[in-house]
């Protein structure tokens, strides 16, 4: 059962140059994941799947509700290129930029 949580956006990146997403030595959560998406909803969706395949207790739609309410209206219409406002869904590098959602969470 996921007990508590965290869920944030990470903005809008190139794979290459996204920073990654961790938990530090004095983190209160004890797991974490991120996932990625063209549109923000897209990236939310990511996660939430990369949350039940790391996650040893289930991910259910209560469970799900509760943290799409927390993270709050996920925009499902705007793609990372129109977000940074450049035509191409690339960014200087010639890479692909997408949307990026974290989330950390406890199971007890």
């Amino acid at each position: 059962m996921i007990t508590d949580f965290q869920v944030e956006s990470l903005g809008v990146e190139s794979p290459s140059s996204f920073t990654g997403y961790g938990l530090g030595p004095s983190s209160k959560f004890a797991h974490c994941c991120y996932g990625i998406g063209d549109t923000e909803s897209e990236a939310l969706d990511d996660c939430l799947e990369m949350m039940a395949q790391a996650s040893d207790s289930d991910i259910d739609d209560e469970t799900a509700a509760r943290i799409r309410a927390a993270y709050g209206p996920a925009d499902d219409k705007k793609s990372a290129a129109e977000y940074l406002g450049v035509e191409e869904e690339e960014d200087e590098s010639g890479e692909g930029v997408y949307f990026h959602v974290g989330i950390k969470w406890n199971e007890g």
